[in-house]
């Protein structure tokens, strides 16, 4: 009992000590005027100071968890009966969307695995811009694709996101290209009363704890979404949340992201490195490319195509529109489309692509580096 206590206490210490330096991170992106700060301070503090604290920081994903209840409740705003007409529209969009980062994901991954020894299958599933924790099940799921290699380029790709979208989305050059936003944190809306706020506190809390035990992808943020939409199309006023209160979120993100690549694991391979960032990068432009396209196709505006169509989490790229005053729902169907699709579809067909003749003939070609030839070790698991 004593030492279950003393365990405790260390615990608290850790997320003491762990939420001191985000918040301090936070505060100095502040300070420069870096966008969305306070997650992406947090984020970079922790990275930095992460290899001196080995063993002192932490930070359990049950907060992480309930950050993403309020920023469910926020994209959920959004969705109205108006915006599922829109959605239905724009479906085809949203599949040829998809299938095209898909594809060109698997593009990249041969250019990748034929630049390194890394096998190709794991290169593959590590590159598909899909949930964190649900890419991260599946690469354990299948045969021959090494787990490790897939949460390394998975995280890489998701830093890249977190820290490049926003600066890119943000940039002056984007000034005033949002149009028609949701406006949310902006203007006057409804007032809370006690009524709404133990309302909204059960729906979300009641859709979170639903989406899990039915396994939701990314429950604690699409329960909150489904939740709050429905009661939005029912004809429930929905008043913005405190400003506080959504930094605070960002500040939980932000930490729990910041823990997450542990540069102790990465840092004598170089080519490895690079290999993910490059990934993270293609998908980042390729992004950018196609919202060309989705604002030509349907005249959504050019920011709003793109926080829609990049390749990071809902979370991120949420609290990222409603920091540019991009449309909240535009960005949240998208998101969401691509996330179902990749939970439904892609798995079934990336077992079938592995167990391809064709697809072993290319895994089994050599590989040159530097003159010499490699075999790449397509079945075999071991660590980065």
């Amino acid at each position: 009992m004593a030492l279950e206590r003393q365990q405790g206490w260390n615990n608290m210490t850790r997320i003491a000590l762990t939420l001191a330096i985000a918040s301090f991170g936070g505060w100095m992106f502040a300070l420069f005027g870096v966008p969305l700060h306070w997650m992406l301070g947090p984020a970079a503090a922790l990275l930095l100071v992460g290899r001196f604290l080995k063993g002192k920081l932490y930070w359990p994903v049950g907060i992480r968890n309930a950050a993403l209840i309020p920023i469910g409740y926020t994209l959920g705003t959004s969705m109205t009966a108006g915006t599922l007409m829109e959605m239905g529209r724009q479906l085809p969009a949203m599949l040829l969307a998809t299938a095209l980062i898909l594809l060109f994901s698997f593009f990249v991954s041969c250019l990748v695995a034929k630049w390194t020894s890394i096998p190709l299958r794991s290169i593959i599933t590590g590159s598909i811009p899909g949930g964190l924790s649900q890419m991260l099940v599946l690469g354990e799921e299948l045969d021959g694709v090494d787990a490790t290699i897939v949460t390394f380029f998975q995280v890489m790709r998701l830093m890249g996101v977190v820290f490049l979208v926003p600066l890119i989305a943000l940039s002056p050059f984007f000034s005033g290209g949002a149009g028609a936003g949701t406006g949310v944190g902006s203007g006057q809306g409804p007032d809370w009363s006690v009524g709404l706020v133990l309302l909204y506190l059960v729906v979300t809390v009641a859709s979170a704890i639903i989406g899990r035990r039915i396994k939701l992808p990314t429950a604690y943020l699409l329960g909150p979404i489904i939740g709050t939409s429905a009661l939005v199309i029912a004809g429930a006023p929905a008043p913005h949340l405190p400003a506080p209160l959504l930094d605070i979120a960002q500040i939980a993100m932000g930490a729990y992201l910041g823990l997450m690549l542990k540069p102790a694991r990465i840092a004598e391979k170089g080519r490895a490195v690079l290999a993910a960032a490059a990934t993270g990068l293609a998908l980042i432009l390729f992004s950018m490319a196609s919202a060309f396209v989705l604002t030509a196709l349907h005249g959504v505006p050019y920011l709003t195509a793109f926080i829609a169509l990049a390749p990071g989490g809902m979370d991120q790229m949420g609290i990222l529109a409603r920091e540019a005053h991009a449309d909240l729902a535009v960005v949240t169907s998208y998101q969401m489309f691509r996330i179902f699709f990749i939970l439904l579809v892609v798995p079934p067909v990336l077992k079938k692509l592995f167990a391809a003749r064709w697809f072993r003939r290319i895994e089994r070609r050599p590989i040159r580096h530097g003159g010499r030839s490699m075999q790449p070790a397509a079945t075999k698991k071991k660590g980065l």
